[in-house]
């Protein structure tokens, strides 16, 4: 049976480091977003909700680095179009 574990433990870190390698904006987004989402459930309403959220989110901003877009000209168009009322 010790045998299982340390088989598992190989594949999950090896598939960790994977990702890290390939998708590091989106695992570490994802993490962070995951980790944050767990603090506001503990002390927060509508747990799940806000888990699903803060997960969206982290890798929504994970992907956007991944891809290499430029996530501060994105937030200011999406400000800037907000206070123009969507018109420019």
């Amino acid at each position: 049976m010790s045998s299982f574990w340390a088989r598992l433990g190989e594949k999950i870190s090896r598939f960790f480091l994977w990702a890290l390698e390939n998708h590091p904006g989106k695992l570490i987004g994802t993490g962070s977003g995951f980790l944050l989402g767990i603090l506001v459930v503990l002390i927060g309403f509508w747990q799940a909700l806000i888990l699903a959220l803060f997960v969206a989110v982290g890798f929504f901003l994970g992907k956007r680095h991944d891809d290499h877009r430029d996530l501060p000209a994105w937030l200011d168009r999406i400000v800037n179009n907000t206070q123009t009322g969507g018109r420019r």
